[in-house]
């Protein structure tokens, strides 16, 4: 199949980004799983072997962008994947696919999204009034996995916009103070003190570094992620999540009764307890395990796949 991906944005990336890895996942899987891939994006921040390229650096800012992309796509294209929703019903184009990667705000009108639209788990899903979904997955092959006995490691782990209060910060400070556990912080800067330590930004390396040796990842947010990509990570890298039960987290915590693996709850208050109770029973390998089962790039890109032959088919 000859797919062609479309992000307007940088992909690939060295540092941070959600979206953009996701992008890069579906690239490397496609092309594993012996397709055509073509990505159009602005220039990243290396290239991918096997992968050909459009730049679309010239369209930054073009109020005519998606019109000008559309004209660009390559001939005997089957399916175009786009990672941003942005009218594309109105344009003569490849059948086409659109992931919304974001949760809309309320005041929006989820009727006006196109047809062709996936979320990114059950429940982003249900929130949009999308009768699709598609986890998101990554290639974790050369992720290493941390020492086996997790009990072990001497710190939590936080990762996310830290100037965000949804991401909940706070939450973790509270957290680790109660459990008089260390919080190592990636992902902004403040003042390291008392149990808290601000690393700043990372890269890929740097973060895994971070994961891997982590007693849990915590991820007391306080908004409806609509997946949560840093917990498949932590994961990869053979730490538990402890975290708030919003959006996906049931979902992607609880595959196949994997209910001993971690925590949830529904406050930190609730969260303390129970990590307090916490036995630790599983090591490392248990945990990439997991994620390797139902989170990875190529679990991801079949179940793409599945939806291309559904609007190839004229029945999605």
């Amino acid at each position: 199949m000859n797919i062609v991906l479309i992000h307007f944005e940088k992909v690939p990336v060295l540092h941070y980004g959600g979206t953009e890895r996701i992008v890069e996942a579906l690239a490397l899987g496609f092309r594993e799983l012996g397709h055509k891939v073509t990505m159009m994006s602005y220039r990243g921040d290396y290239e991918i072997d096997g992968i050909e390229r459009v730049f679309l650096d010239h369209l930054r800012s073009d109020p005519e962008m998606l019109q000008k992309t559309v004209w660009l796509i390559p001939d005997k294209t089957d399916i175009v994947h786009f990672n941003l929703a942005m009218g594309q019903e109105r344009y003569d184009m490849p059948p086409y696919l659109i992931t919304l990667h974001g949760n809309l705000r309320e005041a929006d009108d989820y009727s006006k999204i196109a047809r062709h639209t996936v979320g990114i788990s059950n429940d982003h899903a249900i929130r949009h009034s999308l009768k699709h979904f598609v986890y998101n997955g990554l290639d974790f092959s050369n992720v290493q996995v941390g020492p086996s006995a997790v009990i072990d490691r001497k710190y939590f782990s936080f990762l996310g916009r830290a100037s965000l209060k949804r991401k909940g910060l706070s939450n973790a400070k509270k957290i680790s103070k109660a459990c008089s556990t260390q919080l190592l912080i990636g992902g902004g800067r403040g003042i390291s003190f008392g149990n808290n330590r601000y690393l700043g930004h990372l890269n890929n390396s740097e973060k895994y570094e971070l994961l891997k040796n982590s007693k849990a990842l915590l991820f007391p947010i306080e908004w409806q992620e609509p997946f949560g990509l840093v917990m498949i990570e932590a994961m990869a890298c053979g730490a538990p999540v402890f975290a708030h039960k919003r959006g996906s987290v049931a979902e992607v915590l609880g595959m196949n009764g994997s209910e001993e693996m971690f925590l949830i709850a529904e406050n930190a208050d609730d969260l303390i307890s129970k990590i307090k109770e916490f036995k630790y029973k599983h090591i490392a390998s248990d945990y990439r395990n997991y994620v390797e089962s139902h989170f990875s790039h190529l679990k991801m890109c079949e179940n793409y796949l599945e939806k291309y032959r559904l609007i190839l088919s004229r029945i999605f």
